[in-house]
């Protein structure tokens, strides 16, 4: 059997997950030849949707991230990648890339929370996931948790 993924859409975010996201992505890339496109959304600020919109500062986090993204696809070998950002709501950002890319496969990281982190902050995986035409694999990255969370204290 042939590798299915021609195209990839490796979902990026900066922080501790990306390069064991990255790294998954290369792995299945290499196993078949396939595209990587780094991908990496700039979000929006809540209370900037549906008012006017200082552009230049959106401008510049686009630029950083692109110059961040080429950084990282220099230190890793394939045959064929390409560098995307964009600004805007992460989850639906990610699901339009794809399918305007004809990507085969979302690569993305879930940090796994839950209780009140996941009401609150939600999960962009999630709804990738419920979201998306295609397959989409998680890498589960857990954040660890702050030692005094994880440890018992004693006051005296």
């Amino acid at each position: 059997m042939s590798n299915p993924w021609r195209k990839l859409l490796c979902a990026v975010q900066f922080d501790a997950s990306t390069k064991a996201t990255v790294e998954m992505a290369r792995e299945i890339a290499q196993a078949g030849g396939a595209t990587v496109i780094f991908f990496h959304v700039v979000p929006v600020p809540m209370e900037s949707l549906g008012q006017p919109l200082m552009v230049e500062p959106l401008s510049g986090a686009e630029e950083d991230a692109r110059r961040r993204l080429n950084a990282i696809a220099d230190e890793i070998p394939l045959m064929s990648h390409e560098i995307q950002v964009v600004s805007g709501d992460p989850a639906s950002s990610i699901v339009d890339a794809a399918i305007a890319n004809n990507a085969d496969l979302i690569v993305m990281a879930t940090h796994g929370r839950s209780g009140l982190g996941h009401f609150f902050l939600g999960s962009v995986a999630e709804q990738v996931v419920r979201e998306a035409p295609i397959p989409v694999m998680t890498v589960k990255f857990a954040s660890p948790k702050h030692r005094l969370l994880s440890e018992s204290v004693l006051l005296s």
